[in-house]
C-alpha cells in the first residue's frame, strides 16, 4: 500500500505523525483482530447506546452485494455518531467485506492523545486515513486522497464518506449541504466502485443524551432512521474523463441520491 513521502509527511505535527503511523500499522498488519474487536465492542457499544432505536430500510437495494465488491456509502452528517450506527449495520447486516475506512477530519482524533486512543478504542482504527484542515497540509491531504482511492481499487473494500464536508447544524436535518469533491474524485479514479446513498437522522452529539434516551426514556420518541438508497454506478458520468468538473458531477449525483431519501423520510413523517 502506497506511504506518504517524507515530504508529505513533515507537514503534520508529531502527534498527528504518530497516530498516523500506528494506525497505517495496525490497519496494514493487524487487520483481523481490527475485525474481530470492532465485532466484539463496535457492534454491542453501538447498540448499548442507541438500543432498538435504529429502523433501517433500503437494506434490499444492497442484498446483492457481497465481500468483493468496492462500495463508497455516501451519508449525510448530522451527528458525530452517523457512521457508529451505520457501520454496524453494515457489519451484522449485509454479505459486504469487513474492509471498511471512515476518512476523518484529524482535529482531536489524531492531533490529540487521548483523541489516538479513542479512535482505537471505538474503532479499530477505521477512522482512516486523516484529513487535515490546515492548507500547509494540503501535501498530506493529497496523499490521504490517494491512499483512499488505491484502497477502493482493490476487491472487496468499503468507504463510508460524509460529502457535505462538515456537519449539518441548521435546524432543519432535510436542508443537506453543497458536496465536496472528495467523493467525486475517489469514485472518479477507482472505476470498479459503486455508490450508496444513506440518509441518518435521529441522532443528537450527545452520547450521554444518547443512552439516556435509549434507556430512560420512551424509546418510540426518538427513533433514529437509517435509510439506504439504490445502488449507483457512475459508469456513464466516469467516461467523460477524470476532470473537476466531472469529478464535481459526481459529487452532486450521489448527494442527489442522499437528498432523495430525504424528501421521502419527509415525505413520510413530517408532511
Amino acid at each position: 500500500m502506497i506511504q506518504p513521502t517524507r515530504e508529505q509527511l513533515r507537514t503534520l505535527e508529531f502527534i498527528e505523525r504518530f497516530w498516523f503511523r500506528v494506525a497505517d500499522f495496525v490497519l496494514r498488519f493487524l487487520h483481523p483482530i481490527c475485525v474481530a474487536w470492532n465485532r466484539v465492542f463496535m457492534v454491542h457499544f453501538s447498540w448499548l447506546m442507541t438500543g432498538s432505536r435504529v429502523r433501517v430500510r433500503g437494506l434490499d437495494n444492497i442484498a446483492h452485494l457481497g465481500k468483493r465488491d468496492c462500495v463508497v456509502f455516501v451519508a449525510n452528517h448530522r451527528s458525530f455518531f452517523d457512521f457508529y450506527v451505520i457501520g454496524p449495520i453494515l457489519y451484522t447486516r449485509t454479505n459486504l467485506s469487513k474492509r471498511i475506512l471512515f476518512p476523518v477530519r484529524s482535529p482531536f482524533f489524531y492531533d490529540r492523545w487521548m483523541g489516538g486512543v479513542i479512535n482505537a478504542v471505538m474503532s479499530g482504527f477505521f477512522m482512516f486515513p486523516p484529513i487535515a484542515r490546515e492548507k500547509s497540509k494540503r501535501g498530506f491531504n493529497n496523499y490521504a486522497l490517494d491512499r483512499i482511492v488505491a484502497e477502493m481499487k482493490r476487491p472487496g473494500h468499503l468507504l463510508g464518506i460524509h460529502p457535505e464536508g462538515t456537519r449539518s447544524k441548521g435546524d432543519s436535518p432535510y436542508a443537506l449541504l453543497r458536496p465536496q469533491p472528495g467523493v467525486g474524485i475517489v469514485l472518479s479514479r477507482a472505476p470498479h466502485s459503486l455508490a450508496v446513498p444513506i440518509f441518518i437522522t435521529g441522532l443528537s452529539n450527545n452520547m450521554f443524551e444518547e443512552f439516556k434516551r435509549t434507556w430512560r426514556g420512551n424509546r418510540d420518541d426518538f427513533p433514529i432512521d437509517v435509510w439506504f438508497g439504490p445502488v449507483q454506478k457512475l459508469d456513464g458520468l466516469r467516461a467523460k474523463g477524470d476532470r473537476l468538473a466531472v469529478q464535481m458531477e459526481i459529487a452532486k449525483s450521489v448527494m442527489a441520491g442522499v437528498q432523495t431519501l430525504a424528501d421521502a423520510h419527509k415525505e413520510e413523517f413530517n408532511p
